[in-house]
């Protein structure tokens, strides 16, 4: 992202600590956005208001990964967009956004179904347009909605005003509704399959008003997400994890809920989570919709537990780094359990562990699944676990820091589980 908007033109410095932005006229780039889906969907709304030719290309995946509901969107604002088509017909990459200077604004109508990084994207750069804009979702349930809330904070945050509303037209405060909850606070967690409409309560519209954002210092909350696999770790092994943590809309902030709902005992205070794993592990069913990015973590406690597992309404995994669902499926199935996928749901039934060569699909997220499963497997190899430095350089080093101080609990050495050196086979 940082070299994306250097390359742009924007002031970008840093060290990893802390990165200061400085505004500037931005400028024609070519932009390589990796595998990366929050370049290739932020950027080009920026790309808008440079004067001159960006072109977004990236990895051979990435020109798999959906675009086209925000190459559509970028069209009804009025740019230009030159882009690859798809094997199905779709917008994909590589693309350019010719820059005008300048966006007028209006209303969109997007369908963010794919992914909430469609609404988001728009979200960011509208208050710099001229009329600010109007945002209206027109297709089924958005995935991972706390990212919109998130973003739609931020904005007010700086000084922008935003309105979200609901199906019924309610506009104000986002409803709890919009909260990484897949629990429903009873014996498992509810899900019964189906795609749900939006729920009551969920934003499916939002407008902007234009606006200069007053962002000044910044602080980061920790990610969340990238704490899933030391949670994982308690709960395969039956230790205890302790971690920063903290109040967050993130949809990381649902590992909790739903780790308890199979067993763990948690207990937070002071910014801090402690969880403790269970001597057995219970069988989840949950509606995963709105926290996707966990299912592989989750999916990987679930091979383990003592009884069949549902993670449910997570169609969107397949418009991911890879087809996560089909990812997990033959990843599981190569370590003895049962997977399989009716509809949108991911059905996990464990069986006696085997061991296996894990795949990673260039996908930090299959990766984090891997070392997990080798907590409990021995034998167990990640293949190219150094994908992980897309969102976590140093998780190889803390994997096996972790490992070491727990090596009573952990049946392979980590070195064995990464290959030579802690990296990939």
């Amino acid at each position: 992202m940082a070299q994306a908007l250097a390359a742009m033109g924007a002031g970008v410095e840093g060290d990893g600590a802390a990165i200061v932005v400085t505004p500037g006229p931005l400028r024609g780039a070519h932009v390589d956005v990796g595998l990366a889906g929050t370049v290739m969907r932020f950027v080009p709304p920026i790309a808008l208001f440079a004067r001159g030719d960006v072109v977004f290309d990236g990895d051979e995946a990435a020109r798999t990964r959906p675009i086209a509901p925000l190459v559509r969107a970028l069209e009804q604002l009025g740019g230009q967009i030159a882009h690859s088509t798809s094997a199905s017909g779709q917008a994909a990459l590589p693309m350019t956004v010719k820059g005008k200077g300048a966006v007028t604004g209006g209303t969109v109508e997007i369908d963010a179904s794919g992914s909430s990084q469609f609404v988001s994207a728009l979200l960011l750069a509208a208050p710099r347009m001229e009329r600010g804009l109007d945002i209206r979702h027109t297709g089924r349930r958005i995935p991972s909605a706390p990212h919109i809330a998130m973003t739609v904070d931020v904005l007010r945050e700086a000084g922008i005003a935003v309105r979200a509303i609901d199906g019924s037209g309610r506009s104000g405060g986002l409803s709890p509704s919009v909260e990484p909850s897949p629990c429903n606070g009873s014996d498992a967690c509810g899900g019964l399959g189906a795609e749900p409409a939006d729920p009551p309560g969920q934003p499916t519209r939002w407008t902007v008003e234009p606006g200069i954002p007053r962002i000044g210092d910044v602080t980061v909350e920790p990610d969340l997400s990238n704490a899933g696999p030391f949670l994982a770790a308690a709960m395969a092994t039956g230790g205890e994890t302790i971690l920063d943590w903290p109040d967050s809309r993130q949809p990381g902030s649902a590992y909790r809920e739903l780790f308890e709902a199979m067993g763990a005992r948690t207990r937070a205070a002071d910014g801090r989570l402690a969880l403790r794993g269970p001597a057995t592990i219970a069988p989840l069913d949950a509606d995963m919709h709105d926290v996707g990015e966990l299912v592989p973590t989750v999916a990987a406690v679930a091979a383990f537990a003592n009884g069949p597992s549902a993670l449910r309404n997570i169609g969107q995994l397949r418009g991911h780094e890879t087809d996560r669902l089909a990812a997990l499926v033959a990843e599981l199935t190569k370590v003895g359990a049962t997977a399989q996928i009716e509809g949108d749901d991911l059905l996990i039934e464990p069986g006696p562990p085997k061991p296996a060569t894990i795949e990673t699909y260039a996908d930090h997220r299959m990766a984090t699944f891997g070392a997990i499963l080798g907590l409990r497997i021995p034998g167990l190899r990640v293949a190219n676990v150094e994908t992980t430095a897309k969102t976590f350089p140093q998780f190889v080093d803390m994997w096996e820091d972790l490992a070491a101080g727990a090596e009573d609990v952990a049946p392979a050495p980590l070195g064995d589980i990464f290959g030579h050196a802690g990296l990939g086979a």
